[in-house]
């Protein structure tokens, strides 16, 4: 039986997160750096973690793949932990290894 400290998934399967999430809606865009280097990416944030990010990305990104995201006022230094596809849309789990703010964004 499910008790706080447990929490259910959708589908019934146990959350393994110990760190909570929050729903977050934004652009941004991607670099992935290794093993296949590509500059660009468009992409969608999802959610966000402590540490953590869920993207929606235009294809399939491989586990273990070194990317580079870049925002607004900063860019991250990131593992992807997962790739997963539901329908048309495939969905980018990362670990932040570093967040970086961008040149003048501390200046206003």
């Amino acid at each position: 039986m499910p008790t706080p400290s447990s929490p259910i998934r959708q589908y019934g399967l146990r959350e393994r997160r110990a760190d909570s999430r929050m729903a977050c809606e934004g652009t941004a865009s991607m670099d992935i750096l290794s093993p296949k280097p590509r500059r660009g990416v468009p992409i969608h944030v999802i959610n966000t973690g402590p540490a953590s990010l869920k993207l929606s990305v235009p294809f399939f990104v491989s586990p273990g793949s070194l990317v580079r995201i870049h925002m607004t006022e900063s860019h991250a230094n990131a593992e992807v932990r997962y790739c997963t596809r539901e329908g048309s849309d495939y969905y980018v789990g990362v670990r932040v290894e570093e967040v970086i703010a961008n040149p003048g964004a501390l200046a206003e």
